[in-house]
C-alpha cells in the first residue's frame, strides 16, 4: 500500500457531505459509511459539512453526527463552527466529496474546488455537469451510437407560450406510459409516470418547479442493470428488482427500506455483461469522467440494451449499490476508498 514514508505522513483526506440538494441526509449516510471504513493507517480524516443553507463547517471525525438516529435522518448540524474554503486549502492533501444531487454532483462543487486548487476525488466539473443534465448526456451517448432511452427536451420558456402545440407533439410521437422527468435532478423527485393524457400537463408543470428543463421519455420494459466504473476498470453487473407496491424506482424505493432488493452480480448471460461493460466506460469516457461512476441501463426482454444515465456520485454507503458493484468485483470497500484516492493524487499537478 505504498512506501513506509507515506505511511508516516498519511495523507490528509477532507471528506465533504451534506449539501443544499434533497439528497442531503443520503450524503450524510454515505460520509458516515466512509468515516468507519477508511484505512486510517494510510489516511487522515477532516469531516466538513456544508448544511442545507450552503455554509460550510467543521464536523468532529464522528460518524453517529451523520447516521440515522432510529427512523431520523441525519442533517448536517447548523451550529457548527464555521469553516473557510482557504482553512479547507491549508488542512487537507485531497477532498473526497460524497455530495449527491443538486450541487455535489452537477459540477457546482467541482468548480469551488478547482477554484481554491483543491484536488478531489471523482470527476470535475465539465464532466460532472454533463453527467447530470440527462438531456445532456443522452444526447452525447444517442450521438456516439450506445442506444439511449427515446427522449424529448422541453424547456420551461417555451412551456409558458406553446402548451397546446408541445402537448400535441408529444401526443405524436410518445405512446403511454410515459415519464416526465427534470433533465437535472439527481434523485427522482419530480418524475411522473403519465398513464393517460390528462395526467400530462400536469406531470410537466410538477417538473419544471424542479428544472426550467424537463424531459419526456419513452417507458422502457425491461430489467435495471447498473454497472460501476474505477478509473478505466468495469464491475460486475447488478439488477435493482423493484418490491411492493412502487411503480418504478422513485424517490421513495431508492431510500426507503424494503422497497427494493439488488442483486448482485445479476443473473444474465456473460456477453451481455460484456457488453454492459463496454458501454459502461464508453459513456463513462465521452462525457470525461474519473474516478467513479455508475451507469444504468434498461436490459429488454429482447436481450437489447439501452443505457439509461450515468452517475458521476453515486450513493456511497457500505450497502449502496456502487460499492456492492465491486465488492463482487473483488474489491473491499474500503480498498475501494483507497484505490478512489490514488486515482485521485494522480491529478495532482
Amino acid at each position: 500500500m505504498g512506501d513506509s514514508a507515506q505511511v508516516k505522513a498519511k495523507l490528509r483526506v477532507g471528506v465533504i457531505c451534506g449539501g443544499a440538494s434533497s439528497e442531503h441526509s443520503v450524503s450524510c449516510l454515505s460520509a458516515a459509511s466512509l468515516l468507519k471504513a477508511i484505512d486510517r493507517e494510510l489516511f487522515e480524516v477532516t469531516l466538513i459539512g456544508i448544511t442545507q443553507e450552503g455554509k460550510w463547517v467543521r464536523l468532529k471525525d464522528d460518524p453517529s453526527l451523520i447516521s440515522l438516529n432510529g427512523d431520523e435522518l441525519p442533517v448536517v448540524p447548523t451550529d457548527a463552527p464555521e469553516i473557510s474554503l482557504t482553512e479547507v486549502k491549508a488542512e487537507i492533501d485531497l477532498a473526497f466529496p460524497v455530495v449527491h444531487g443538486t450541487f455535489g454532483e452537477d459540477g457546482t462543487l467541482q468548480l469551488i474546488l478547482d477554484k481554491v486548487g483543491i484536488v478531489y476525488v471523482g470527476s470535475g466539473e465539465n464532466a460532472s455537469r454533463d453527467g447530470f443534465d440527462k438531456g445532456v448526456s443522452r444526447k452525447i451517448y444517442s450521438d456516439a451510437g450506445i442506444p439511449s432511452t427515446k427522449t424529448k427536451i422541453l424547456l420551461l420558456a417555451d412551456w409558458k407560450v406553446q402548451q397546446s402545440r408541445i402537448v400535441s407533439e408529444i401526443k405524436v410521437e410518445f405512446e403511454l406510459p410515459l415519464f416526465v422527468k427534470p433533465s437535472r435532478s439527481g434523485s427522482s423527485q419530480g418524475v411522473a409516470k403519465v398513464k393517460n393524457w390528462n395526467q400530462l400537463e400536469g406531470a410537466i408543470n410538477d417538473a419544471l418547479t424542479h428544472d426550467d428543463k424537463v424531459l419526456i421519455e419513452e417507458m422502457i420494459s425491461g430489467r435495471e442493470v447498473e454497472c460501476g466504473v474505477l478509473g478505466s476498470k468495469a464491475s460486475a453487473i447488478g439488477e435493482i428488482k423493484i418490491l411492493g407496491n412502487h411503480e418504478f424506482y422513485d424517490f421513495e424505493a431508492k431510500y426507503l427500506d424494503d422497497a427494493t432488493k439488488l442483486i448482485v452480480p445479476a443473473e444474465i448471460p456473460e456477453e451481455v455483461a460484456n457488453q454492459i461493460r463496454a458501454y459502461a466506460i464508453q459513456a463513462f469516457n465521452l462525457i470525461g469522467a474519473e474516478g467513479l461512476a455508475r451507469v444504468d441501463f434498461f436490459l429488454k426482454p429482447d436481450g437489447s440494451l439501452v443505457l439509461n444515465e450515468i452517475n458521476t456520485m453515486p450513493g456511497f454507503t457500505a450497502t449502496s449499490m456502487y460499492p456492492r458493484l465491486w465488492q463482487a468485483s473483488g474489491i473491499t470497500y474500503q480498498n475501494l476508498i483507497t484505490e478512489l484516492i490514488k486515482l485521485a493524487q494522480k491529478k495532482v499537478k
